[in-house]
C-alpha cells in the first residue's frame, strides 16, 4: 500500500514537474516585456551562445537580450535586458554566477545569474568583439576589434588598465584610411601581447604593457622550416603587377592561439587607387610567435581550429580534416570530411560538421562516437551556433529554424529540447480579417502564422530563396499573398505568391519582370489593397532613349491575380519614398519629386484611374527650418505616409520629426503632431480611424487620438529603426516589428 501511494505520489510530482516546464517554456512571450506590450512573438536573432562550465546553464545572446535556461528542465530562467542596441556577446566566469555581456551600444554589462539581476554597467568599451573572465574569476578582460583591451573589477566595475597596439595608418586620400589587422593575447598573469599588421606586409610582434617591438615576422627564405601540413603548392610572395601598379601584400585576420605560442594570419593582394581598392584573397600563414619562424603557408580557404590549450591544431582542407600536434609537428589522426570543428575544452572530444550534420570522435582513439544527419538546412555554420562543452560530454546546437537542443556527445540521441522560437529578421507582417492570425515574412523568406491570441507558431513555410518584402490577407482568411524582393546581385525576377493556409501548399506565383521593388531602409515601396488583389510597387525600372538605358522611377499597380503588365500610374518619378493609398484603391500618395531641388517635403496625390496629379501637399514648417532649408543646411525628407481607413485623412511623417495631417477631399492642412526624437518612419491608422500610430528610426512608438490630436501612449520596446506598424481588425491591439531584431511586439492600444 505504501508502495502504490509513493508511486502515484511520485507521478503527481513528475507530471507537475513536466507541466511547469512547459509553461515556463511557454512564458516567453510575456517575460519581462516593456510597458504596454502584452506579447512578444519570437525570441529575437541569435548572436552567441555560452554553456557554463558546470554544464548548468546556457546563455543565448540575441537581438533583444540574453536569455537564461536551466540546462536540467529546459525553462527559461530569465531575459536579461538593459542593453539599449543588439547584444553581441556573452561569457560566463569561472563559477558559472556571473555573466559578462558586450552590445553595439558599446557597454559590458555584467548580471547575476541566479537572480537575473543587472549588477555593474561599463562604460567606454568601444565595439567588443571578445570577453573573457580571468581564471580567479576577478578581472573581466575585452578585446574590440583593432586590439585594444581592457580590464575590469567585476566587483567595483573600476577599469584597472586599457591597453592598445601601436598602429600604423595608410592614408589613401582625404578621409580615407585602411585599416591595419591586430590581435592581442592576454596570459593568466594579465601580461598582453599584441600583433600588428605592418604596411610592408609583415607582422610586428609587441610588448602591451611597454609597446616595444619584441620580433618582427617576417618571410626569410622560401623554404623555410614548417609543419609537414604545407600545402603541396607552397607560396611565395612576389609583388604582383596589375593594371600597372604594384599589389600590397595585406595582412589580413590576426588571430592568437589559445595558448599565445602560434599566431594565425590571412593575406590579400590589394591596389590602391582614388576611388577605393582592388584585390584578390591569398594564403593563409602560420608563425612561432616566440622564435618568428614561419611555421607554413596554407592556400586561400584552408580553416584552421586550435584546441583549447593552443598544443592541437585542425587544418580544414578540400573537405577532409586533419589534426596536428604543434609541438612535435607530427599528425595526431586523419578525418575524412569536414567544413568546420570543434573541440571540446579538455582537448579528448572532436565534432566535424559538413553539410550533411555532425560527427563526434574521440580524438586519441580515433573513432567515431555519434553522427546526426539532420534535415536540409538544419545548421548554420558559425562558432556560435554549434560548441561542445567544457568536459566533452555535451553538443549545444542552434538550427536554422530557430531551435536550440542539447545533445550528449557519446550517442546521437537528443538530451533535452531547451527551446525554440529564435528567428531570422522580420521584414513583414500582416493581420488576418478575422484577428486571428498573424502572418509575418523574414529576410530568408519564411513564412511565419502566429496564433494571435497564444502567441504561439502554427506553422513555417519556405517561400522562396529570397527577403519578404510585403504581406497581404485575402478575405477569405486562407490565401495569403507575399511578395519576394530579390537582392541586388540577383538577376532573377521579382515575385508574387500566394498559399492555401489550410494546405500550405503554393496556389499561385507571377513574376514582375523588369520590376526592383523599393523597400531599403525606411521607404516602403509597396503597398496592397485591402482585399489583396492589386498591389502597388513604388519601382526601379530600365528606360531606353536610343541606345542609351537609364534607371528612372515610376509607380506601376499590378493585378496580383493574372500575369498581366502593370499600369505605369506615373511615369518618370526621380524621387525615392514611400507611398500610400486608399482603401478604395482611387488616390495614390507619393513623395513628391517637384520640390526636390529645394529639398522641401511635398506629398502628391494621384488619380489611380486617370495616372494624373491632382494636388500637391506643401508640408507646412516655421520660418527657421525654411531658411536652413534654403540654405542648405537641412534637408526635409518624407519618410511614411498613411490614410484613415475611410479615405479622408492623409498622415505625412517628416525627417524633420513631425507628423503633418491633411483632409484629402480639399487638401487643406488641419494639424500637425510632435513628440518624436527622430525621424518619423512609419505610420498606421486604426480601422476606425481614432487612433494614429507612429514609429521612428530610434525604435519609440507614439499613440496619437484623432480627431483631438491629443497624445494617448509612448510605447519603448525595440532597439532600432521600426519597420511595420500594424492594427488589428478590432482597433484594440497594434503589431510592430523593428529593423534586424527578430521579434514582433503586440500592443494594448489604450481605451479612450
Amino acid at each position: 500500500m505504501k508502495t502504490t501511494y509513493f508511486s502515484s505520489l511520485l507521478a503527481i510530482l513528475l507530471l507537475s514537474t513536466l507541466s511547469l516546464t512547459n509553461t515556463l517554456a511557454q512564458d516567453y512571450t510575456r517575460l519581462n516585456l516593456p510597458e504596454g506590450a502584452k506579447a512578444r512573438l519570437g525570441k529575437g536573432v541569435i548572436n552567441d551562445i555560452q554553456l557554463s562550465s558546470d554544464n548548468t546553464r546556457l546563455a543565448v545572446a540575441s537581438s533583444i537580450g540574453i536569455w537564461l535556461y536551466d540546462i536540467h528542465t529546459g525553462s527559461e530562467t530569465a531575459l536579461l535586458t538593459g542593453h539599449t542596441e543588439t547584444v553581441t556577446h556573452v561569457a560566463f566566469s569561472p563559477d558559472g554566477k556571473i555573466l559578462a555581456s558586450s552590445a553595439r551600444d558599446e557597454t559590458i554589462r555584467l548580471w547575476n545569474t541566479e537572480i537575473g539581476e543587472s549588477l555593474l554597467s561599463l562604460s567606454n568599451a568601444t565595439h567588443p568583439i571578445a570577453l573573457k573572465f580571468s581564471t580567479d574569476g576577478k578581472t573581466l578582460i575585452s578585446q574590440n576589434w583593432n586590439g585594444t583591451v581592457w580590464f575590469w573589477d567585476i566587483t567595483t566595475g573600476k577599469q584597472l588598465n586599457m591597453l592598445s597596439p601601436k598602429r600604423p595608418k595608410i592614408r589613401l586620400g582625404k578621409d580615407r584610411i585602411w585599416p591595419l589587422a591586430a590581435d592581442a593575447f592576454v596570459d593568466h598573469t594579465g601580461s598582453v601581447t599584441f600583433a600588428v599588421g605592418k604596411k610592408d606586409g609583415t607582422i610586428s610582434i609587441q610588448d602591451g604593457h611597454t609597446g616595444r617591438e619584441i620580433r618582427e615576422l617576417v618571410v626569410r627564405t622560401d623554404d623555410s622550416s614548417s609543419l609537414p601540413i604545407q600545402s603541396p603548392r607552397p607560396y611565395t610572395y612576389k609583388n604582383k603587377i596589375m593594371d600597372g601598379q604594384p599589389a600590397m601584400k595585406w595582412v589580413t585576420g590576426l588571430n592568437f592561439s589559445p595558448d599565445g605560442k602560434i599566431l594565425v594570419n590571412g593575406i590579400t593582394h590589394r591596389i590602391a587607387y582614388w576611388g577605393g581598392s582592388r584585390g584578390s584573397g591569398g594564403p593563409t600563414e602560420l608563425w612561432d610567435v616566440e622564435t618568428g619562424e614561419q611555421l607554413t603557408v596554407l592556400p586561400y580557404g584552408i580553416g584552421i581550429e586550435f584546441l583549447g590549450d593552443g598544443k592541437t591544431l585542425a587544418i580544414i582542407e578540400y573537405g577532409e580534416c586533419t589534426i596536428w600536434d604543434v609541438a612535435t609537428r607530427s599528425k595526431i589522426a586523419e578525418f575524412p570530411k569536414g567544413r568546420h570543428v570543434r573541440f571540446s575544452g579538455d582537448g579528448k572530444i572532436l565534432a566535424i560538421i559538413d553539410d550533411d550534420g555532425y560527427a563526434i570522435w574521440d580524438i586519441a582513439t580515433r573513432s567515431e562516437i555519434a553522427t546526426h544527419n539532420p534535415v536540409v538546412e538544419w545548421f548554420e555554420i558559425s562558432p556560435e551556433r554549434f560548441m561542445l562543452s567544457q568536459d566533452g560530454t555535451l553538443l549545444v546546437t542552434a538550427d536554422a529554424h530557430g531551435t536550440v537542443a542539447v545533445r550528449e556527445t557519446k550517442n546521437a540521441k537528443q538530451l533535452r529540447l531547451v527551446t525554440t522560437g529564435y528567428t531570422k529578421p522580420f521584414t513583414a507582417l500582416a493581420f488576418s480579417h478575422d484577428g486571428k492570425t498573424i502572418a509575418s515574412g523574414d529576410s530568408t523568406s519564411n513564412l511565419q502564422l502566429w496564433d494571435t491570441h497564444t502567441g504561439t507558431k502554427q506553422n513555417t513555410i519556405k517561400a522562396a530563396a529570397h527577403k519578404i518584402a510585403g504581406l497581404a490577407f485575402a478575405t477569405d482568411n486562407v490565401t495569403l499573398t507575399a511578395v519576394t524582393e530579390q537582392e541586388a546581385f540577383i538577376t532573377e525576377q521579382e515575385g508574387i505568391m500566394q498559399w492555401d493556409l489550410t494546405t500550405s501548399k503554393q496556389v499561385a506565383a507571377h513574376t514582375l519582370p523588369n520590376t526592383s521593388i523599393s523597400t531599403s531602409g525606411s521607404h516602403k515601396g509597396l503597398v496592397f489593397t485591402p482585399n489583396s488583389e492589386k498591389l502597388v510597387v513604388n519601382n526601379l525600372d530600365d528606360v531606353w532613349k536610343g541606345r542609351i538605358k537609364s534607371t528612372e522611377r515610376t509607380i506601376d499597380i499590378w493585378d496580383i491575380t493574372t500575369d498581366k503588365p502593370p499600369r505605369h500610374l506615373i511615369e518618370l518619378v526621380t524621387v525615392q519614398g514611400p507611398i500610400a493609398l486608399t482603401p478604395d484603391g482611387s488616390i495614390l500618395a507619393s513623395s513628391s519629386d517637384s520640390h526636390a531641388a529645394t529639398d522641401l517635403a511635398a506629398t502628391d496625390l494621384w488619380s489611380t484611374h486617370t495616372g494624373k496629379r491632382i494636388a500637391t501637399l506643401k508640408t507646412p514648417g516655421n520660418w527657421r527650418n525654411e531658411l536652413l532649408v534654403r540654405l542648405g543646411r537641412r534637408h526635409i525628407r518624407i519618410y511614411a505616409l498613411a490614410f484613415t481607413h475611410d479615405g479622408e485623412t492623409l498622415a505625412v511623417g517628416t525627417q524633420d520629426k513631425h507628423i503633418q495631417l491633411w483632409n484629402v477631399t480639399d487638401q487643406q492642412h488641419i494639424g500637425s503632431l510632435e513628440g518624436h526624437k527622430h525621424v518619423v518612419c512609419e505610420l498606421a491608422f486604426s480601422p476606425d480611424g481614432k487612433t494614429l500610430a507612429s514609429g521612428d528610426t530610434g525604435g519609440k512608438i507614439h499613440l496619437w487620438e484623432m480627431p483631438t490630436h491629443q497624445h494617448l501612449a509612448t510605447f519603448d520596446g525595440h532597439k532600432s529603426s521600426i519597420r511595420t506598424l500594424a492594427f488589428a481588425p478590432d482597433g484594440k491591439t497594434l503589431a510592430s516589428l523593428s529593423g534586424d531584431e527578430g521579434t514582433i511586439l503586440l500592443w494594448n492600444v489604450p481605451t479612450k
